[in-house]
């Protein structure tokens, strides 16, 4: 960016010289007529050069600017700044007109990308980018920004966007599956050293969340979609300078509760359930009670307590119980290892059938609650469908009794009924 200022500045000083470089004529100058016409008295005097025009930048970050040296102003942080270890901060006019826009940002990367990435990387600007920090688009926006300077970030958002896409009969799973592996591999190295920086920390954070909805559109996603939201916390709490001044700094479960409240008017409505919905959560809650003496972890229990009581709340308020879905995010996020193993464990039926039950009353419960921005969440719909099915097709038959409502649940979503 700063080569682009300079030769920018060069070309005005440039056009500047070559305007006021006048014509012969008006580059001398009669001091006295001529006295004869043998000896005309002409003294010709040369015009100052005019100087270049003064391109001394003021966009440079505030340490430069302190420390009163040029500043190469680099994003996101000036080679002086990386040097020794500082915090980079521009000014705001400096960020507000430098910072590259998204569909630039993939051109920059130095890494060799097809036509067929340029379709990802669009269909993730507009359509495919994560649903969360409610109302987050702006931060998605910034992030994109970011990610001609991390190659983890470019594939991890290039992967989500081929995952999205191959959703909709897209055929390029096996791009999503590379740019998944390329973005672990990368990000996995990155993590080896310590964050330098808050844009680094961002671009931490955004890969792990791109990864984590990428899962999610998977159609053999579900365990490893909770494992990345473990891995959201991990970066959130150990590779990043600070979250609290991150971009992302709205998304913990307190902010996210709160960004509901202020968006749906949390408990300002009388909520009337349609009786469609209200059998469809009461079968819920026995399937669920059914399924309980199967259960066998603590956390497990836990996990099918707290789910019986977001379907019970979805009865009065939708809202309300889809922020309820924090706590057991939360219980995947602060589950030991020896406790998360098992419930994630594709050979545990009872976890699994468990799971599958959450995620379809998770969706359920959030089209009603989340009435304005449905449409991003719509994916899940589809990946929804998929869990169920691959699940079915690796139950054993002692288990089927189980997965009853999942079925029919399933069904209903296949056919659209509402």
């Amino acid at each position: 960016m700063g080569t682009a200022i300079e030769t920018s500045d060069d070309s005005v000083s440039l056009d500047q010289s070559s305007s006021t470089s006048a014509s012969p004529e008006t580059s001398l100058t009669r001091t006295t007529p001529a006295t004869s016409d043998n000896e005309p008295n002409i003294s010709i005097r040369r015009r100052p050069i005019p100087k270049k025009g003064h391109t001394k930048s003021r966009r440079g970050c505030n340490n430069c600017k302190r420390r009163k040296v040029k500043c190469q102003e680099t994003l996101p942080e000036c080679v002086n700044c990386k040097r020794l270890g500082l915090g980079c901060v521009y000014p705001e006019s400096h960020q507000s007109s430098s910072t590259p826009s998204p569909s630039a940002a993939l051109q920059s990367t130095p890494t060799a990308f097809t036509m067929e990435d340029l379709r990802y990387f669009h269909h993730f600007l507009v359509t495919a980018y994560p649903p969360l920090p409610m109302g987050g688009d702006a931060i998605w926006k910034d992030v994109a920004a970011l990610s001609h300077n991390f190659d983890y970030l470019v594939h991890a958002m290039l992967g989500l966007g081929a995952s999205h896409l191959n959703l909709y009969n897209g055929d390029c799973a096996s791009q999503a599956l590379s740019h998944r592996v390329k973005a672990i591999q990368s990000l996995n190295q990155a993590l080896n050293e310590p964050c330098s920086s808050r844009a680094e920390g961002d671009a931490r954070f955004a890969a792990i969340m791109a990864l984590t909805f990428q899962s999610s559109c998977m159609p053999e996603g579900m365990n490893e979609f909770l494992t990345m939201i473990r891995g959201c916390h991990i970066i959130a709490e150990t590779a990043m300078l600070s979250f609290e001044d991150s971009l992302f700094r709205s998304f913990t479960e307190q902010g996210y509760t709160d960004n509901l409240r202020r968006q749906y008017n949390m408990g300002s409505t009388k909520f009337t359930l349609e009786p469609e919905r209200e059998i469809l959560f009461d079968e819920f809650i026995v399937s669920l009670r059914a399924l309980a003496p199967r259960c066998s972890s603590p956390l497990e229990l836990k996990f099918l307590a707290v789910t019986e009581r977001s379907a019970k709340m979805a009865k009065t308020s939708p809202v309300e119980a889809f922020a309820e879905f924090t706590t057991q995010y939360g219980m995947v996020t602060s589950a030991s290892n020896e406790e998360f193993g098992p419930l994630t464990d594709p050979t545990n039926f009872p976890a699994q059938i468990l799971l599958i039950h959450f995620i379809l009353i998770e969706y359920a419960i959030g089209e009603m609650a989340l009435v304005a921005v449905t449409q991003r969440f719509a994916f899940r719909r589809r990946a929804c469908l998929a869990w169920v099915d691959r699940l079915l097709r690796e139950l054993p038959e002692e288990y089927e009794s189980y997965v009853q409502w999942p079925v029919n649940y399933s069904n209903i979503l296949a056919g659209f009924n509402f």
